[in-house]
């Protein structure tokens, strides 16, 4: 066997014992320079391989054994500080490291001794230890400079500009990774030059100037794919998410943090995992994925302390108090600052000081200290002088402005807030740039200078609809929206005090249940099934198979064995919510393409006719209004109702509504008097909502659109005194004016078939009673009843039939909103189950208790069951607001679905069938629960 091949066995086997052996039966081939050779097997796989230069550290740790000497117990010593570099134990490579340093000089090799010292490098930086590092660098070089070592100089130069980097100074960075880089190209080292290029570029890029990072970056991605380098590819990776993040390229961020996170986890190094899970905890803060960020946050600041990570502690904790001030947890924001201003104090760094003086003035912000603002700002401002960082310059004079705005010194305020913004636009700091412009939209607003306060939030509109355009996943494109919603409600106001009722239509529309009108498109367009690489997608199918078991559980669980079994629910949760949010990290951008959702009034007012009114609620400085439009104009019926008002209202009526819960029998002889109760809250909500809009409306079919609270108002029940709104109008809802628009776009279809499940419990014990009517009235229909109706029962079956009616209970999850579920017999059917499904169906109806309950997002997005089904392709949906009476809803399903099979729509169909009820004397308890949303 020649030393190569034995050096190859060697690197793929882990165990002490495995290594002894084989030494051992080829000791005819031990020797210093096969030691030698065994070392230089870590330059390559170390940042490639990172368990072959392991597996090499135990190999020369055994031959110290069988070849005594001095020389081989350096190297084995060199090669296991590389090791500990790789594993994360950053204090133990230091240690190692310097035992190899030492032995290397008592056998007078000091250019060996030096060498050792590159990794140590590595290490100090790491662990904040920067005025040892440099000492030591500085000494290093001088080494290698006498011995001619162009190698070994680079790498010291490269790690010395490192660590002043982490201190700040990139300027000073720059000038080592120059010289390095000339050394590199000099002796035609790639892989070195490569490694530079990526630290260069990481300089370029906190000093704003783009074009040169991107030329160092593309450079060095190029080489490390190229050469296999796995480690500096996923580097590389992660500086370019970065930059991307910096300059508002959202898409391409997630994307390549996301890369580089997998990365790091396939080659296990506990170090750069941890620093990769905060590169994407900063972008999803920077998405306003608040909770997410702040969960993650939570893990890494303690994975820092104990890898003692110094830096990346500090900046964990800086971000940690943004993520807890955005969350409203103002005592934890301050502990977690306070935490990061002292590692940041300790390690001399200006930078990482400044953005905890930036991040406790938006704290000061948020709680309208605005000299505190101002205070903050200025000191950010005197850490970062001539530091380069023109980004976190913009931001301290942004919150400068803000302060001047808000305490009425609107000279200074709009001077800097201008200066600022062309200067951000200059250096592609778009972010920045639009909270200037709308910073300034509300400076004209407060001077009466409504033209240029509308030419402000205008150019607000612009950036925020660039920034968002690239975003391929859902949940990144609505949260990116929620905290940028001012400038369009801002910008529809001014329309309305000019009677532009049209321009503050469209204004609101581009800002309403935004993400749900471009799904829908997109969706009607494209496979709904999730894409990724196939590791993730096979990890997602096996947790969620894993939640289905413990969904199952749930539904049977004592009560000793509930709060083990809903943490193991939970953890799965989050652990598919993570999963979905890297699948769509990698997933395809939109390239900055025009929004799919864009608006035609016209199309609009020609679909609605003469036949047909929309109401669409808007909340004003929490008063609502409302835009009605016909196919003929657009009124604008201002300050119906403050929501203080309207939620009383609606708390009252669930009051009396809650006396019925347990059946009309308990309660049969007060029938009369409660019903008198609950109608008198629904008079009261009809004189608020309807009778300023009656001589709009006429007896024209309505198709309203809530806002907020207003999503839990039973418009069908309104009360005029004499009769209830259904009997003079037909009533559908949509969560905007464009979906609506949408679901209309597609002809009637004649329903066929039908799929029927139903899941009885001890709330809605008649449900199979309910399915068996029901088949009755379908000539084709396919039935699951009982331990039959299971989640593969609705996976396989869902997307083949034209009315799908579900009859189980039915949770909504306030705290979680997108994994509100179905309850079958083995588990729940959830939303993004249901997303996940690519379904036919004109009717999907939901009997069971509150299914058309959502969490109303910012933007007016709602999350609940409605939502998934609507994303799947269902064109119509009726669901409940409340708890619903077992024997009434079978009723109303069978004088619904018979009116349906007549030929009526099924917003005609419902009408008459609640008529039904309304004839009969009925509280609209039994009825009005039901609503229908689409065609």
């Amino acid at each position: 066997m020649q030393p190569e091949q034995l050096i190859e066995k060697l690197l793929k086997i882990k165990t002490k014992s495995a290594h002894i052996a084989l030494l051992k039966a080829h000791k005819n081939l031990l020797e210093l320079e096969f030691a030698h050779k065994l070392k230089n097997t870590y330059y390559d796989s170390w940042t490639k391989e990172p368990q072959k230069t392991r597996n090499a550290a135990t190999a020369l740790q055994v031959l110290t054994k069988i070849l005594p000497d001095e020389e081989v117990k350096a190297l084995a010593e060199w090669v296991n500080g590389i090791a500990d570099l790789t594993e994360g134990k950053l204090e133990k490579a230091v240690t190692d490291l310097d035992k190899a340093a030492a032995i290397f000089r008592k056998i007078d090799k000091d250019h060996e001794a030096a060498q050792t010292q590159v990794a140590k490098l590595i290490a100090l930086a790491l662990l904040g230890k920067y005025e040892e590092a440099i000492s030591t660098a500085k000494t290093a070089l001088k080494i290698f400079e006498k011995f001619e070592d162009e190698l070994a100089a680079g790498k010291i130069e490269r790690n010395l500009g490192n660590v002043i980097a982490r201190q700040g100074n990139k300027m000073q960075a720059v000038n080592y990774y120059l010289s390095a880089r000339k050394r590199f190209i000099k002796i035609e080292n790639k892989s070195e030059l490569t490694m530079t290029d990526n630290s260069l570029a990481n300089s370029y890029a906190e000093l704003n100037d783009f074009q040169k990072a991107d030329f160092y970056y593309t450079n060095a991605l190029q080489n490390a794919r190229e050469a296999e380098m796995f480690l500096t590819e996923a580097e590389v990776e992660a500086s370019i998410g970065n930059l991307a993040k910096f300059r508002g390229k959202y898409a391409e961020a997630l994307k390549y943090l996301e890369l580089s996170r997998r990365k790091y986890a396939e080659l296990e190094m506990p170090h750069e995992t941890a620093i990769a899970n905060l590169e994407i905890a900063d972008i999803y803060l920077e998405l306003n994925l608040a909770d997410e960020a702040f969960s993650i946050y939570e893990i890494v600041a303690d994975d820092f302390q104990k890898l003692k990570l110094q830096s990346e502690e500090a900046r964990t904790r800086a971000n940690f108090g943004r993520a807890a001030i955005i969350l409203g947890k103002t005592e934890k924001a301050q502990n977690e600052l306070k935490k990061s201003a002292h590692l940041y104090e300790k390690e001399a760094n200006k930078i990482g000081a400044a953005t905890v003086k930036i991040a406790l003035a938006n704290l000061a912000l948020i709680q309208k200290r605005y000299k505190n603002v101002f205070k903050f700002a200025v000191e950010a401002e005197h850490f970062l002088q001539n530091s380069g960082n023109l980004r976190l310059q913009f931001v301290a004079k942004w919150l400068k402005g803000e302060s001047l705005r808000n305490t009425g010194k609107f000279s200074e305020a709009e001077k800097i807030l201008t200066q600022n913004y062309a200067e951000s636009l200059k250096q592609e700091q778009k972010n920045i740039a639009l909270i200037s412009f709308n910073s300034l939209g509300n400076l004209f607003l407060q001077t009466n200078n409504v033209r240029q306060a509308e030419k402000h939030f205008k150019k607000a509109v612009k950036i925020i609809e660039s920034l968002r355009a690239p975003l391929a996943g859902e949940e990144f494109r609505m949260s990116f929206l929620s905290d940028k919603l001012a400038p369009f409600e801002n910008l529809a106001k001014i329309y309305l005090s000019k009677n532009k009722f049209e321009d503050a239509f469209l204004m609101i529309e581009k800002s309403r249940a935004r993400t749900l009108s471009e799904t829908l498109q997109r969706n009607s367009k494209t496979n709904l099934r999730a894409k990724g690489s196939a590791k993730i997608i096979k990890n997602l199918e096996i947790v969620r198979e894993e939640l289905n078991w413990f969904y199952s559980r749930l539904n049977r669980a004592e009560e000793a064995e509930l709060a083990e079994l809903q943490a193991e629910t939970t953890k799965r949760e989050k652990q598919i919510s993570d999963l979905l949010r890297q699948i769509e990290s990698t997933n395809n951008s939109n390239n900055g393409k025009k929004s799919d959702a864009d608006f035609d009034l016209q199309i609009l007012q020609k679909t609605l006719g003469a036949e047909k009114v929309l109401i669409e609620f808007v909340k004003f400085d929490e008063c609502f209004s409302a835009f009605l439009i016909t196919d003929k104009k657009i009124n604008f019926i201002k300050n119906l109702a403050k929501e203080s008002e309207i939620i009383e209202l609606l708390e009252n009526l669930h009051f009396q509504f809650g006396a019925l819960r347990y059946g009309a029998k308990v309660s049969e002889k007060f029938a009369n008097d409660l019903k008198k109760r609950a109608d008198f809250y629904l008079r009261k909500l009809y004189n608020k909502l309807f009778a300023p809009l009656e001589n709009f409306v006429k007896q024209k079919d309505l198709v309203v659109i809530p806002a907020d609270s207003i999503y839990y108002v039973p418009f069908q029940a309104l009360h005029n005194g004499a009769n209830y709104l259904i009997e003079s109008n037909e009533i559908s809802y949509a969560p905007s004016a464009t979906v609506w628009n949408f679901l209309q776009k597609n002809p009637h279809r004649k329903v066929q078939n039908a799929l029927l499940i139903g899941f009885a419990d001890e709330k809605i014990p008649l449900v199979n009673r309910e399915i068996k009517t029901l088949q009755k009235v379908f000539a084709e229909s396919k039935v699951f009843i009982g331990e039959q109706a299971s989640f593969a029962a609705f996976s396989e079956n869902a997307g083949n039939f034209d009315i799908l009616h579900l009859a189980c209970h039915g949770q909504f999850r306030p705290e979680n909103p997108l994994f509100s579920s179905l309850h079958l017999a083995d588990g729940f059917v959830t939303v993004r189950d249901i997303c996940a499904n690519k379904l036919k169906a004109e009717l999907v109806t939901l009997s069971a208790c509150e299914t058309g309950l959502n969490k109303i997002f910012a933007g007016d997005e709602i999350l609940g069951l409605a939502r998934g089904f609507l994303s799947a392709g269902a064109k119509s949906l009726i669901l409940s607001l409340w708890t619903v009476n077992d024997e009434a809803t079978t009723k109303l399903m069978k004088d619904f679905y018979e009116i349906l099979q007549r030929g009526a729509t099924i917003a005609a169909s419902l009408r008459q069938a609640q008529k039904n009820f309304i004839e009969r004397g009925e509280h609209p308890y039994f009825w009005s629960s039901f609503s229908m949303i689409g065609k």
